[in-house]
């Protein structure tokens, strides 16, 4: 097994040494007989973090603990002044490329155990120590091994003799308890284990290392839900595309030269390079080795904790202290191809804030002089971005750090140097290039910044009530600040007081720029750059070529390419067609948007872009009135960037064919309702309107166009900062504010009205939302996935049906006597 070089190890008292050369020693750990060995065995057969019994030290000044190969040898000989950086530039390569098997010898144990008592073909991924009291040993329960394989979970304990086998598919949830108090401990699993589905197990386990624990059951877990939600709709899905397939980053090329860092990104450009494939059915379920989920799970946090894109891999973490005039705030340093980003806990709060750096904002990184001119353990380096902010970081591994920024940033300044000299030698070329590039949107001249259209088009909204001039001001004085200390453009920091600012109310000036920003659309923006741009000019070419298709078509019957040319346009015509017939009706009210002004024409080209970006969607209603409202605000690439945001990650699977995110979302709506407001429920479902039937435009659009436009401008303010849990808040809170009323009225469309138009005060709203309704992230995330598995389920079971049933009509018709003569016409499907 080979594992990365580390740095300032060296044979000590607990290691033997076995065998040495002129460059290696091989060490073996000393058995350890005292109390303090005696616990520390038994802290590690508790826990997953197995040392290796054998270590062989690589001998150079500062002593690295390294795993390295017999074939090193000879060529380490002929590089006598360089030896070390080729050892730890090999060893690197070698640890990180291809799929390592975790089967090693502190492994073998627990597979022998695993085969013996489960006799089951399926590669173990993991195991825990664990314990599963019951009410025969309740008080002390004897220790067990929890088995994770691929697709179920096996514990087994000697005392008495049990065995239990759960397969992931049939698993309802899983769930966080702490059973002791404060101490996080138990892990409850409720599965279908019975002889029918409707016989619900409850198991709850307890664990040592309960989060490691937990992490690698719900990716297993949710790698099942994905297997049965594609295997499900694979028969009416046979084409789609993905929705980031067919685009690449334009930085996608900024990768080191360097064999170590190619090799760190090895298993990850390989997942990249495969997504690649336009006729890609599903995302590629790799094998689940335990490596490839941790690396998984890694880059899944950074891309949700940073807002980042989807496809943004982690290659370093440093913790470091982010040095300020005062004090130094203790953080950690991200490090990915395009994005440099820093987390850190700010005093008397648990939250923690960040800042992120796109590559082509840094205008330099630079190691600091330490004081006195001696440097102690850690490190300085400068951060300073083009608006002219600097960041100063303190960490250990400070060279580390800055080779590896700086060899993105070269890169970076590598390629555009290309591309100035391409313009220098060949100027009408890449003046014929940009003009055959270029759109006929009205702001493709313009360079699309992350901005507001204006006041004055918002002043006109109907239902507008502006605030008193004297808070408005103070409001922009207060943003003003914060803007001065933390930065204005997309390298500007999330704090604790940018949540207040949020909560208090965004000035509409700075509207636009912060949706852009606290949604994360503008570290996509930053990174696809010109990528729209070349969607609203496939999509004109398509339809030019569409034309002319139809004019000659009688001419070039036997031409494949232009046949198929006419498909796709076919593709995307329903879409369109739907769109022409929503983009008049979105806020026809509103200035920008009356009479095919320039409002229409931006709504229309954001919307097919994003039917050609995602052909799995397409359109679907609802989409207008999201990109519509940010087009008030903001620019239209910035526009089309936020939709996609939205789409994709705050409200994923809600416009899909299924709806399976806005169905599951709604039952946990009508749950929360049920708990928090029964009399409301209730009433509700005897007047027959059932909340899910209130709620779902809600969600859907946002609550735009269902609640005063005023209000809904707030309700986005806080979600694109907080999270989609805001929507379930403000739902809750509109019911409660309104309870009375609702209450009182014994007709469904009167309560609809009532709502949509009632005058609301918008401070109040806010107030009930995060005071009455605080603390429900863990919980809705919880239920989500075990609503979502239960809706997939469902559909599965009635796809099965549906084919029995179609398979018994085919059967049926098949020995029927029909005569030859006889027309029959039959439904087939394809498996």
């Amino acid at each position: 097994m080979w594992i990365i070089p580390r740095p300032n190890y060296s044979a000590s008292p607990l290691w033997t040494i076995i065998f040495e050369n002129q460059f290696f020693q091989l060490l073996k750990t000393k058995p350890n007989d005292s109390l303090l060995g005696k616990l520390a065995n038994l802290a590690v057969v508790a826990s997953d973090q197995h040392p290796l019994t054998f270590r062989i030290i690589y001998k150079s000044k500062p002593q690295q603990i390294i795993a390295v190969s017999n074939k090193i040898i000879p060529k380490i000989l002929q590089c006598d002044d360089v030896r070390d950086q080729f050892v730890i530039t090999k060893i690197s390569g070698m640890a990180s490329c291809g799929v390592e098997e975790e089967e090693d010898q502190n492994d073998q144990y627990s597979l022998k155990e695993f085969k013996t008592q489960f006799d089951i073909d399926e590669k173990l991924v993991t195991c825990f120590i664990c314990t599963l009291p019951t009410s025969i040993n309740v008080l002390k329960p004897t220790p067990g091994k929890m088995f994770i394989t691929e697709d179920k979970i096996c514990f087994y304990t000697s005392n008495p003799p049990t065995r239990i086998m759960i397969p992931f598919s049939n698993v309802n949830s899983i769930t966080k308890e702490n059973t002791l108090g404060f101490i996080p401990s138990a892990i409850k699993i409720k599965a279908c284990i019975g002889p029918d589905e409707k016989t619900v197990s409850e198991f709850s386990f307890h664990f040592i290392v309960r989060d490691q624990a937990f992490d690698m059951l719900e990716q297993l877990w949710q790698y099942a839900m994905d297997q049965l939600y594609e295997a499900t709709n694979n028969d009416n899905n046979n084409n789609i595309s993905s929705p980031t397939i067919g685009r690449s980053s334009s930085y996608s090329s900024l990768l080191p030269s360097s064999s170590s860092f190619n090799d760190l990104q090895s298993i990850d450009s390989t997942n990249s390079n495969n997504n690649n494939n336009n006729n890609i059915n599903s995302p590629i379920l790799k094998p689940k080795t335990k490596q490839f989920l941790n690396i998984e799970k890694k880059n899944k946090d950074f891309q949700r904790v940073f807002k980042l894109p989807m496809d943004e891999e982690l290659i370093q973490v440093h913790a470091c202290w982010i040095v300020r005039n005062k004090n130094s705030l203790l953080g950690e340093l991200y490090i990915s191809p395009n994005f440099f980003c820093i987390k850190y806990k700010e005093r008397f709060t648990a939250k923690k804030f960040t800042t992120v750096i796109h590559v082509s904002q840094v205008e330099s990184v630079n190691k600091s002089k330490p004081f006195l001119g001696i440097s102690v353990l850690t490190d300085s380096f400068v951060i300073t971005v083009i608006s002219g902010r600097s960041i100063t970081l303190r960490l250990f591994h400070c060279d580390e750090a800055l080779d590896t920024m700086r060899k993105y940033c070269s890169n970076l300044q590598h390629l555009k140097q290309q591309q100035q000299q391409d313009e220098e030698y060949h100027p009408n070329l890449m003046q014929q290039q940009q003009q055959q590039q270029q759109p006929s949107s009205p702001n493709f001249r313009e360079k699309l910044r992350l901005e507001t259209i204006g006041t004055n088009l918002y002043a006109q909204e109907p239902t507008i009530i502006l605030e008193d001039e004297k808070i408005e001001k103070r409001k922009f004085e207060m943003w003003d600040n914060y803007f001065k200390k933390n930065g204005m453009d997309t390298t500007m920091s999330i704090t604790r007081r940018l949540t207040y600012l949020t909560h208090l109310g965004i000035p509409e000036f700075f509207r636009g720029h912060i949706w852009s920003f606290t949604s994360g659309a503008c570290f996509m923006w930053e990174k696809e750059r010109g990528y729209y741009d070349n969607l609203v000019k496939i999509n004109e070419d398509e339809i030019d070529n569409s034309i002319n298709l139809s004019d000659n078509n009688n001419n070039n019957n036997n031409n494949n390419n232009n046949n198929n040319l006419l498909i796709d346009s076919e593709k995307i015509t329903q879409a369109i067609e739907d769109i022409e017939k929503d983009v008049r009706r979105t806020f026809s009210h509103h200035p920008y948007f009356r009479d095919n002004g320039a409002g229409v024409d931006s709504l229309r080209r954001i919307l097919i872009a994003y039917s050609r970006r995602n052909p799995t969607i397409g359109y679907c209603q609802g989409m207008n009135n999201v990109a519509g409202i940010m087009l008030l605000y903001m620019k239209e690439e910035a526009a089309f960037w936020v939709l996609c945001k939205v789409v994709e990650l705050y409200l994923c699977d809600y416009y899909s064919k299924e709806m399976i995110g806005s169905i599951v979302d709604q039952n946990i709506f009508e749950d929360l309702c049920k708990e928090y407001l029964p009399e409301v429920f209730n009433h509700l479902e005897r007047i027959g309107l059932p909340v899910k039937i209130l709620s779902t435009p809600w969600f859907i659009c946002l609550f735009v166009s269902y609640i005063p436009f005023y209000v809904a401008t707030r309700v986005i303010d806080c979600l694109f900062l907080d999270g989609t849990t805001v929507l379930f808040q403000v739902g809750l809170a509109i019911l409660k504010i309104n309870k009375n009323a609702i209450i009182a009225e014994r007709e469904s469309e009167v309560v609809i009205e009532l709502v949509r138009n009632k005058k609301y005060d918008i401070d109040e709203l806010i107030d009930v939302t995060f005071q009455d309704f605080n603390g429900l992230d863990e919980r809705i995330k919880n239920l989500r996935n075990s609503h979502k598995f239960s809706e997939i389920r469902k559909n599965h079971r009635n796809k099965m049906k549906s084919n029995s049933f179609i398979n018994q009509n085919n059967n049926s018709e098949t020995n029927s006597p029909i005569t030859p003569n006889t027309t029959t016409t039959t439904t087939t499907t394809t498996s």
